[in-house]
């Protein structure tokens, strides 16, 4: 055994909920600069891009960028949990599995949280479809990486 897979099975259950936090802040920043990018090329601001993280109509950008990076740390919360008891059963990559919650997330959020109207459905659906891929990828690959 290496040193890495043997730190991996030491990880504790709290330990991996804190990777996951620390985790989902990052995929958090890597989507949010791929949603602002996106928005730019197609003709929105930044300030715009980000306003629609916040809660509400007219929320400032430092809002929402503060609520999505909230919400990115609690989802990678709970992926660090997930991610700890499914390595078990699924010997898939961590990059793949992180792909595939970051969609299983934007299917729900397509089927529950844009469904009534709120500024998140102003971001077209391929670029969100997009973005939550490239949270669950980031995810995986930072579970690859560190632990």
């Amino acid at each position: 055994m290496n040193g890495n897979t043997e730190v991996a099975n030491k990880e504790t259950r709290s330990d991996a909920a804190v990777s996951g936090l620390l985790a989902g802040i990052l995929a958090g920043v890597v989507m949010v600069a791929f949603l602002a990018a996106a928005g730019f090329a197609g003709g929105s601001s930044v300030a715009d891009v980000l306003a629609r993280f916040g809660a509400g109509e007219g929320a400032m950008p430092v809002a929402g960028l503060l609520t999505h990076l909230a919400v990115s740390g609690i989802y990678g919360l709970v992926w660090g949990i997930l991610i700890h008891i499914m390595r078990r059963f699924l010997p898939a990559p961590a990059w793949l599995l992180g792909l595939a919650y970051g969609l299983l997330l934007y299917l729900v959020a397509q089927g529950l949280l844009l469904t009534a109207p709120t500024p998140l459905a102003g971001i077209p659906p391929m670029q969100f479809l997009i973005a939550h891929g490239v949270y669950g990828l980031t995810l995986g690959l930072a579970k690859q990486r560190g632990g």
